[in-house]
């Protein structure tokens, strides 16, 4: 649906600005006139200018919140979208609130308009909404919506700041390292290489390569900004994600923690799928195609199929033997019981409690290594320029000294 950018005269004429998405000129002119506003412009948004982006979490866990609240109260939906359009920051969120407001007018749906943005609104978040249209419980959906996008939020927030020092120490050492051997190794270089001293192998090589290197130092930055752009690029493509993580396995501390992030994550979105009364087919698909390990995504389809044969989920989780016992043995406690939504609940909050262990691991072992390269770093440095000089010196000594008695 196109997008339209229109200004208009308010009750207090004031002018306001704002995007709408409509068919044509005249339904937003229409739209605009029942708000009470009079219109002074409407005007297309060109194709190549439409807004692309995300949205933030914690706006979407806002967003969901308040349409809860908005929903259970009784209130109109389309009075509350107004607000939030109004007070919102995010450029792509009132474009959505605006698309909204267009379609519950025109009689739609609200999945209609989320399925629009599949960049901002996961699998799971539209199941949920559809489930909740259903049901008629849409007021509980959006509840439960932001207990998970909370949860999500939090989660990334940990990790975050748990990465944040050993990131920062990082980034120092690759600046000080790119400064020296760009600008201050090059200078003494050259000093050293046309003074023709016998210079230590390691010293002279390194010298040569650092003169070498920083004349090409624009092609180089390029070629860096290139790689960086094309390696973020790359990590989007499954083959590319897959391929890493057959790296990183035998790497136990790494893989165990993206392991923790997974299980997590999917316990989390189950158990939310299953409260909205999803069924547990559809449930489970959507669940593991959100996971990232390979050995996950490999039964992606196998496990749900399993399901449909008539296994249970604890058994067809056993045979596949990717989950710990440990989870295999709550989701069959689960199933006896006929409460597998809260033992996945149960579970997803032991997870998020791993995470934050094994970040704690992660970065304590971390620290001291980067503490250790940047050491070694800063006395190879050292050392290959200091060589020289005592080289330097004794050569003046030398020169210097007095001759002995005949």
């Amino acid at each position: 649906m196109p997008t339209f950018i229109y200004k208009a005269l308010d009750s207090g004429k004031q002018v306001t600005t704002g995007t709408f998405s409509a068919h044509d000129k005249k339904e937003v002119a229409a739209v605009l006139s029942k708000k009470g506003l009079s219109p002074l412009t409407i005007s297309l948004v060109a194709e190549k200018t439409q807004i692309k982006g995300t949205v933030p979490t914690i706006d979407k866990v806002t967003f969901c919140r308040y349409l809860a609240a908005m929903l259970n109260s009784g209130l109109a939906l389309s009075d509350g979208i107004e607000v939030m359009l109004e007070e919102s920051k995010n450029v792509l969120m009132r474009k959505i609130l605006s698309d909204m407001s267009y379609s519950l007018e025109q009689g739609q749906q609200l999945s209609s308009v989320f399925e629009r943005y599949p960049s901002v609104f996961e699998p799971y978040f539209l199941t949920l909404i559809r489930a909740g249209e259903v049901s008629g419980k849409l007021g509980e959906v959006f509840k439960y919506l932001e207990a998970q996008l909370r949860s999500e939020y939090a989660l990334s927030s940990k990790v975050k700041g748990a990465l944040l020092y050993p990131g920062i120490v990082f980034t120092a050492m690759i600046g000080i390292g790119f400064l020296m051997f760009f600008f201050v190794l090059p200078q003494i270089g050259k000093v050293f290489l046309n003074l023709k001293l016998p210079l230590p192998a390691f010293t002279k090589a390194l010298f040569t390569v650092s003169l070498v290197l920083s004349s090409q130092i624009v092609p180089i930055i390029v070629l860096c900004i290139l790689g960086t752009v094309g390696l973020f690029f790359a990590l989007k493509n499954r083959a590319i994600r897959n391929i890493l993580s057959m790296i990183i396995r035998p790497l136990p501390l790494i893989s165990n923690f993206i392991k923790r992030v997974d299980l997590a994550r999917f316990n989390r979105i189950f158990s939310t799928l299953l409260i909205s009364a999803v069924p547990i087919t559809e449930a489970l698909e959507i669940s593991l195609n959100s996971l990232s390990w390979y050995e996950y995504k490999k039964i992606s389809s196998a496990l749900p199929e399993q399901i449909r044969k008539g296994k249970s989920l604890a058994s067809a989780m056993k045979e596949n033997r990717v989950f710990p016992s440990l989870m295999i043995q709550m989701v069959a406690a689960g199933e006896k019981s006929g409460t597998l939504d809260s033992s996945l609940s149960d579970l997803a909050t032991f997870y998020e409690q791993e995470v934050e262990e094994e970040l704690k691991n992660l970065t304590q072992i971390l620290e001291p290594i980067l503490m250790l390269l940047v050491g070694i770093s800063v006395g190879v440095m050292i050392l290959s320029i200091i060589a020289p000089i005592y080289s330097v010196v004794g050569s003046f000594q030398s020169v210097a000294s007095p001759a002995g008695p005949r």
